[in-house]
């Protein structure tokens, strides 16, 4: 049988450990990720085609300028920031790449730069820390490279795909994105070797 003095320990520790929970919850960050000019800056196009096994695959580049923002009382470190997209009814998620900081001419003088997730430039530290109440932004690169059957789900010259974020947490946040085609030479405006990352 427990003592008084062990019931008493048991109701304490039980108390504080749902105190430590109920801050913790109150507390959470709260992710949200959306694109940042839906209308403009969410594309996807063709690359040269590459091998793989000794097959010819179709490969593409898909880019996309998103805001992470935290809605929640805790700072919180982004630590991933994935594609989705459903290829014959199964989802296949695509990793970032690297790529310079893109960048577009205004005018004749003016040259706006722009910030890459998770990963330092020339302008930009990449930061991926998102603190209460504070947001950050940035490019992130994707390259789908498929061979078969297997091909993106492009109609009307749009596709769809999904970005899901998750924090050091695990502390998760999906938006949904509509692709524009582009040509590749108008990609190569704003990163002029884009179609020779990952060759």
């Amino acid at each position: 049988m427990l003592s008084i003095l062990e019931i008493f320990a048991l109701m304490l520790a039980i108390v504080n450990g749902s105190i430590l929970l109920w801050n913790y919850l109150r507390v959470k960050p709260i992710l949200i990720v959306e694109p940042i000019h839906p209308d403009t800056h969410q594309w996807f196009f063709k690359l040269p085609n590459g091998v793989h096994q000794n097959k010819k695959t179709r490969k593409y580049g898909i880019l996309t300028y998103i805001s992470i923002s935290n809605k929640g009382l805790r700072d919180v470190s982004v630590n991933s920031w994935r594609l989705q997209i459903k290829i014959q009814k199964k989802s296949k998620e695509f990793k970032p790449m690297n790529i310079p900081e893109p960048q577009y001419q205004l005018g004749t003088e003016n040259l706006k730069i722009f910030p890459v997730l998770g990963q330092k430039g020339s302008q930009f530290q990449g930061h991926t820390m998102v603190k209460s109440g504070d947001s950050i932004s940035g490019f992130a690169y994707y390259q789908p490279e498929f061979y078969g059957d297997w091909n993106l789900p492009v109609k009307e010259n749009k596709l769809m795909g999904k970005i899901l974020i998750k924090s050091v947490f695990g502390n998760k946040s999906t938006t949904n994105i509509q692709f524009k085609k582009i040509s590749i030479e108008k990609a190569k405006k704003m990163i002029p070797d884009i179609d020779k990352i990952g060759t």
